[in-house]
């Protein structure tokens, strides 16, 4: 074991009862938990573009002569801030996949996000991984879901976006706002209710496909931007997407 070299670090080397740790540069014993936090890792690395010299393993957030807690990835926004031991920038807590992530595991990450001074946190296993920002001007116990975390070439821009804008929809919201966009294609358009509801229809089938075709890929560029559609040739790039769907 002792000879044996880690070559990539968004592949996952396991060699018997042993998992190999990059971040660590260590073996560690093969646990379910810890082969879904070396598998996160690789996405940390290839999706969203994190290298090791901006993520810790295992780090006590807590400090001296406090109860430890220690979360499985803190990620900085460079090295730099890592190397000058700023105020990290992502809490990642994992489990394993037999284990449902609960409520208490939301409030475990947002603790040591807030201790940290983290905007954000994730709490993933391979079934499941949920986005979370901390909002610093509440209560602790108060947090909201959002889309997803930063990649690590961000701008200020995007995520200023990303702490300001993109939040999870509960379920009545979308209901109200599937209502409210319903009611303008049928205003606007002069479509009777029915043809109006097949519109947003076609929407929400082109959203489900791309989303599944970007999930394959490195970056996931969002196509539904006001931005993204101005670039694209042609006069309706969304009747595009649709015939491709």
């Amino acid at each position: 074991m002792a000879g044996k070299t880690y070559k990539k670090a968004d592949e996952v080397q396991i060699d018997g009862n042993k998992i190999f740790s990059p971040v660590r540069r260590m073996w560690l014993s093969l646990t379910p938990e810890e082969q879904v936090r070396q598998q996160y890792l690789t996405v940390l690395i290839d999706e969203y573009g994190y290298t090791l010299d901006q993520i810790d393993e295992e780090v006590n957030v807590t400090g001296r002569g406090s109860a430890q807690a220690r979360a499985d990835f803190v990620i900085w926004r460079t090295a730099k801030d890592k190397a000058d031991q700023k105020a990290p920038f992502i809490i990642i807590e994992c489990k394993s996949d037999n284990v449902t992530i609960k409520a208490a595991d939301y409030a475990q990450g947002e603790n040591y996000a807030r201790i940290a001074d983290a905007p954000f946190f994730v709490t993933h296993n391979s079934r499941e991984t949920r986005f979370w920002r901390v909002k610093k001007d509440k209560m602790p116990g108060y947090i909201e879901e959002i889309e997803n975390i930063p990649h690590a070439d961000a701008s200020d821009k995007e995520i200023k976006a990303l702490l300001s804008k993109l939040r999870v929809f509960k379920e009545k919201e979308f209901a109200d706002l599937l209502h409210q966009c319903h009611n303008v294609i049928r205003n606007r358009e002069k479509k009777d209710p029915a043809a109006a509801f097949d519109e947003i229809a076609k929407i929400l089938f082109v959203k489900v496909w791309v989303e599944r075709k970007l999930s394959k890929k490195r970056r996931r560029q969002n196509l539904f931007s006001v931005d993204f559609l101005e670039e694209q040739l042609g006069d309706n790039p969304l009747d595009i997407l649709f015939t491709q769907t």
